[in-house]
């Protein structure tokens, strides 16, 4: 882990949430060792987050009081046949993760193939 997301999990994420990022983060390094984590943005008024690439952005995570959202950049392409992708921009889905005992595992790892084969094609 990064001392950049290291900082960010102590600062930025309730620990009842912690669980959830490194989880997500554990399925990207197996699934996708290719993408890299990077910290983006980061204003006076919003903090930054981190954020995964392989040739451009895929997905951002962000914590919020009430779990973490999950951002892919290419959302709106991918085959959601649960329906966990919420959002209605022409691009981006984003899901929400409250509970570690919630976190979808294999509709998520389906999430970040599809985010690197759309980013590859």
């Amino acid at each position: 882990m990064s001392p950049e997301l290291e900082s960010f999990l102590q600062e930025r994420v309730l620990p009842s949430y912690r669980d959830i990022v490194l989880r997500f983060c554990r399925q990207m390094s197996e699934i996708a060792p290719e993408a890299t984590q990077r910290m983006r943005g980061g204003t006076e008024k919003y903090y930054s987050v981190p954020v995964y690439r392989v040739n451009r952005d895929i997905v951002a995570i962000s914590p919020t009081k009430t779990g973490v959202t999950f951002s892919f950049t290419h959302g709106a392409s991918f085959d959601d046949p649960h329906g966990f992708l919420k959002g209605s921009g022409k691009k981006s889905r984003n899901i929400r993760v409250s509970k570690i005992s919630n976190y979808p595992t294999n509709e998520m790892a389906g999430f970040i193939k599809q985010a690197v084969a759309l980013d590859t094609e």
